[in-house]
């Protein structure tokens, strides 16, 4: 089954998603995440957008890897609602 080009884009912004949270909770298994969706994307499309799609693919990767990684703290915050429990001032 062939995606249509508007089903290809939708697909190449669910993988820029999936490869944001990774840059920052496992940036170790980007490369394979990232190598097996671009293949299954490929194989999925028509021939003539195979190049669009690995341009695509490359220039959202680099951007991602250009992004700054946020510091997580060592301890978890496990409290409900925050934001609430914090005093006015």
């Amino acid at each position: 089954m062939l995606f249509p080009a508007e089903a290809l884009d939708a697909e190449i912004c669910k993988l820029r998603g999936l490869l944001q949270m990774l840059h920052e909770d496992q940036p170790d298994m980007m490369d394979d995440v990232f190598e097996f969706h671009v293949t299954s994307l490929i194989t999925h499309a028509a021939p003539d957008q195979h190049a669009r799609i690995r341009a695509a693919a490359r220039a959202m990767m680099g951007e991602i890897l250009r992004q700054p990684v946020r510091p997580r703290p060592q301890t978890p915050d496990i409290r409900l609602m925050p934001d609430v429990l914090v005093p006015a001032m």
